[in-house]
């Protein structure tokens, strides 16, 4: 999985063709190290972003 870049303790990152059928653009961020239940943040073509699932709990501000 590409890691995008690193904020704090939380990782961002990415798998490519993930789940079928595809889901939204999104990006995946987890505190300490990547993980496969990291939150999922979907981004819109709108350029908004939305919290799809927050398994990795994380601050609604940061």
């Amino acid at each position: 999985m590409p890691q995008v870049f690193k904020i704090g303790g939380y990782w961002v990152y990415f798998w490519s063709n993930e789940n079928d059928p595809l889901e939204p653009v999104h990006v995946h961020v987890a505190e300490g190290r990547p993980s496969p239940n990291g939150t999922k943040i979907w981004i819109t073509k709108s350029k908004k972003c939305f919290v799809e699932n927050n398994n990795s709990q994380i601050p609604e501000k940061y």
